[in-house]
């Protein structure tokens, strides 16, 4: 190598230090973990609330009275996130409560209002055979909700109607956005089954939550782990019931 000249020979010994100190990094530290699924779930349901954000009641108060006992340890809840502003680029969403009380003379109220505060949507229906997640789909005999507007919803368990402050209740809004070009193209290609992930991926929460409803079955650790967020890991095996409206 006499032939090099000497700035050359200092590039070409820097070139193979660089080399060797390569070839010698240890390999066995692992990559950081991805979240996992169930893990990304409750991440986005656990989301803070942001400035100016409306606000909802997710917790109905513990009622322990004739009209109203439920025998159960956790209260009327509603499967909202901690900002309580979820989104839906559907016309007709789901929404979806843990109920504590089963069939009797007793009956559930929802009631929807635009951000206007204009009924929408008011409707009784019947409780089921059972204490249980439940879920309300608003009917699509109604108009559908108006991209870029919230609404704002209650849902009451009627346990006295002589005395509705007695009554537990929960509350909050829905925005319904519209659906990106990656979103659809996404849903057009996964199956149904699968399509929790692309809304949870745009963080579509309404609409993630409904799809792994519907297949809690196939996806039994991420559905575990949002029941596990909200404390009702208890009524992981207990039926999905939808109320549907008395008239």
């Amino acid at each position: 190598m006499s032939w090099l000249s000497r700035d050359r020979k200092s590039v070409l010994i820097l070139i193979l230090s660089t080399v060797l100190s390569l070839s010698v990094q240890p390999f066995d530290s692992p990559p950081a973990q991805a979240q996992s699924v169930g893990e990304r779930i409750v991440n986005l349901f656990r989301r803070e609330r942001k400035q100016g954000s409306p606000s909802g009641r997710a917790r109905g108060t513990a009622v322990r009275d004739e009209f109203c006992f439920s025998g159960t340890s956790q209260p009327l809840t509603a499967l909202v996130s901690t900002e309580n502003l979820e989104t839906t680029v559907a016309e007709y969403p789901t929404f979806w409560f843990y109920l504590p009380w089963r069939r009797s003379e007793t009956q559930a109220r929802f009631v929807l209002f635009d951000q206007n505060q204009r009924l929408v949507l008011d409707q009784t229906m019947a409780l089921p055979d059972a204490p249980g997640i439940v879920s309300v789909k608003l009917p699509e005999t109604k108009p559908p909700l108006e991209v870029g507007k919230q609404y704002k919803w209650y849902f009451q368990v009627l346990c006295d109607e002589q005395e509705r402050s007695r009554n537990p209740w929960v509350s909050g809004w829905v925005e319904r956005v519209e659906a990106s070009s990656e979103l659809v193209r996404q849903l057009e290609t996964l199956p149904e089954s699968e399509q929790y992930r692309a809304y949870l991926e745009h963080d579509i929460s309404q609409d993630a939550l409904t799809q792994l409803a519907l297949y809690r079955s196939v996806h039994a650790e991420a559905w575990m782990s949002l029941l596990d967020y909200f404390k009702l890991e208890e009524v992981a095996d207990a039926a999905v019931t939808q109320l549907n409206p008395l008239y």
